[in-house]
């Protein structure tokens, strides 16, 4: 399935999901059903092009630019042609930022088992039904051992020591909890026999990798998160999303 197929699909994702928690629920069914414009041009995401070089990817949809900037008329309608072609614009500096990342990533001993092994599947579409709600996910990697099943995702930080706030504040407690359920659906299997890490790369040198595994609190933390949004979703059923916040702030008295 590509990825605009994929994307358009109706079930719930995880990144649907956590804006609920961060926007409210109106705001996040307007979101999925695409009533606001999305944004005007596409960023470099490293997290992006580090799926891309290490699981495989559509390699057409990047490009690196022979051009140092595009002040010149030349450099200037070939970035145009890259753009209207759908293509993302990525210096040679970014390029080699990305080949480091990825080279570290494929040393990591771990890397051989959870990502790169011979067993393992990557972008592995998953779909399951939680509370009458649908639900769906991407693994970036999947591998199934005997009975048990190991999730794996790459995610991008820059510097560890901001992982164990930013893993919350991006709400990845969530997503481990939503694909632990959804991947053991899709195989008929316990979630207890479902094991979820993170491969954590830094995109500042020397990008150091490290491997996390989501603990039985993290993803009861994400159990509590899920069980929210698909009570929200339920409660919000097929109705319209309303934007006026019923909330009064009391700021002080300033008739004076």
């Amino acid at each position: 399935m590509s990825q605009d197929n994929y994307h358009n699909r109706p079930e719930w994702s995880y990144s649907q999901m956590k804006v609920i928690l961060d926007s409210g629920i109106d705001y996040a069914v307007a979101a999925k059903r695409g009533m606001f414009p999305g944004p005007s041009g596409k960023a470099i995401d490293l997290g992006e092009l580090a799926h891309m070089f290490v699981l495989g990817g559509d390699a057409e949809a990047f490009v690196v630019s022979p051009y140092a900037d595009f002040r010149t008329k030349e450099a200037r309608n070939w970035k145009a042609e890259q753009i209207e072609a759908g293509k993302t614009i990525v210096t040679s500096d970014q390029y080699e930022i990305i080949s480091q990342i990825v080279d570290n990533i494929e040393a990591h001993p771990m890397s051989k088992r959870l990502l790169k092994g011979a067993n393992v599947r990557h972008e592995i579409e998953m779909f399951a039904t939680a509370e009458d709600v649908k639900l769906r996910g991407k693994a970036d990697a999947m591998l199934i051992d005997k009975d048990a099943m190991i999730i794996t995702d790459i995610k991008t930080t820059a510097q560890f020591g901001e992982w164990k706030y930013k893993s919350m504040r991006r709400h990845y407690d969530l997503q481990a909890a939503t694909y632990t359920l959804i991947g053991a659906a899709s195989q008929k299997i316990s979630p207890s026999l479902v094991n979820f890490y993170f491969c954590v790369v830094e995109t500042v040198a020397p990008y150091r990798v490290q491997y996390h595994h989501a603990s039985l609190e993290f993803l009861e933390h994400g159990e509590s998160k899920l069980a929210d949004c698909l009570k929200q979703i339920k409660d919000f059923g097929d109705k319209e999303p309303c934007f006026l916040i019923e909330e009064v702030n009391e700021l002080g008295d300033f008739s004076n």
